[in-house]
């Protein structure tokens, strides 16, 4: 297992465990637009509150998605 494998799947983990998000198994192994089409949909949910939204976009940022 690389390092960045390790750290990804920590990120992802972390986002489940501090958040209330539905965060999906193999998340962190994701494509960049996949990660990024999740997100949007994350941003455009009435029910997400603005922390959860926050800690979703700097998951996301730290896997690989450089402009949201």
């Amino acid at each position: 297992m690389s390092t960045r494998s390790v750290r990804d799947a920590a990120v992802a983990t972390h986002l489940r465990r501090t958040t209330t998000l539905d965060v999906p198994e193999e998340f962190e192994t994701w494509s960049i637009a996949n990660l990024a089409d999740w997100l949007h949909d994350t941003e455009d949910d009435p029910q997400v509150s603005d922390e959860d939204f926050y800690q979703a976009r700097k998951a996301v940022q730290l896997l690989g998605v450089e402009d949201v």
